[in-house]
C-alpha cells in the first residue's frame, strides 16, 4: 500500500485489502476513482499506481467495470458485517457502528457521487448494479435510523424518521463532493470528520442525551 493510498483511504478500509495482487488493484483504484471520478481514470493510470503492469491488471480484470463491480461487492459485505455488528441495543455499539459505517461510505464515495448515468452508457447491467448500491445505502441509513430510535437513541415524531434520513443522504453526497472543491487544501480525515459533525447537527434536535454525549465525546477523538 502506498503513501497516498494511506492518505485517502481510511484505516478500517485498507484493513480490507491484503498485499496480493487484486487487492492492491481494488485499493489503488478506490483511491483514484475517489479522487478523479470514475471516468477520469484509466487502467494504466490505476496499474501504475498499484505498481504492476497493466497486463496484470488485465488478467485480474477484464474491463475498468469489473473493478467497479468488486467495489460495489466488497462495499455490500462490509455492511452486512457491520449491521451485524452494530444491531444489538447497546447505545455505545450502535453509534461505533454509525461512525464505522460513514468511514466505509466515505471511503467509497465515488460510488455515490459520479455520473454513471454517462460513464456507462450502453450497459444496463453495470447501471443497474451502481442504482441498487444506491438504493441500499437508502434503506441502510433508514434502517439505522429507525433502530437507533428502537434503541432510545433518537425520538422521531410519525414520518419523521424517513425525512431526516433523506436529509442526511442529501448532505452525505453534496458534502462528499462540495467540501474538496471549498476546503482543497485540507486533508481527507478532517474533511471527513467535519462531514460526520454536520450530519449530527441535524440530528441533534432528535437525540437523547446519552447519545450526544457519546457523539460528542467520539468527535473529539
Amino acid at each position: 500500500m502506498t503513501d497516498a493510498q494511506i492518505g485517502l483511504l481510511t484505516p478500517g478500509t485498507l484493513e480490507l485489502f491484503t498485499d496480493k495482487t487484486r487487492d492492491k488493484i481494488l485499493a489503488a483504484s478506490l483511491a483514484a476513482f475517489n479522487h478523479k471520478g470514475y471516468g477520469a481514470v484509466t487502467t494504466a493510470s490505476i496499474a501504475e499506481s498499484a505498481d504492476v503492469l497493466e497486463g496484470t491488471l488485465w488478467y485480474h480484470f477484464r474491463a475498468k467495470k469489473d473493478i467497479l463491480d468488486a467495489h460495489i461487492s466488497l462495499l455490500q459485505r462490509v455492511f452486512v458485517r457491520e449491521n451485524a455488528q452494530s444491531n444489538d441495543r447497546d447505545a455505545n455499539g450502535i453509534i461505533d457502528g454509525i461512525f464505522r459505517s460513514y468511514d466505509v461510505i466515505w471511503d467509497f464515495r465515488y460510488l455515490l457521487r459520479d455520473d454513471f448515468e454517462s460513464a456507462l452508457t450502453g450497459d444496463a447491467n453495470a447501471l443497474s448494479r451502481v442504482r441498487a448500491i444506491n438504493d441500499f445505502l437508502d434503506q441502510w441509513t433508514e434502517g439505522r435510523m429507525r433502530h437507533a430510535q428502537s434503541a432510545g437513541l433518537l425520538q422521531f415524531e410519525p414520518g419523521q424518521a424517513e425525512d431526516v434520513s433523506e436529509i442526511i443522504l442529501v448532505m452525505g453526497r453534496y458534502w462528499m463532493d462540495f467540501s474538496h472543491k471549498k476546503y482543497p487544501s485540507q486533508a481527507g480525515p478532517m474533511l471527513r470528520k467535519k462531514g460526520l459533525s454536520h450530519i449530527f447537527t441535524v440530528l441533534r434536535p432528535y437525540l437523547s442525551e446519552e447519545a450526544a454525549a457519546l457523539i460528542a465525546a467520539k468527535l473529539l477523538t
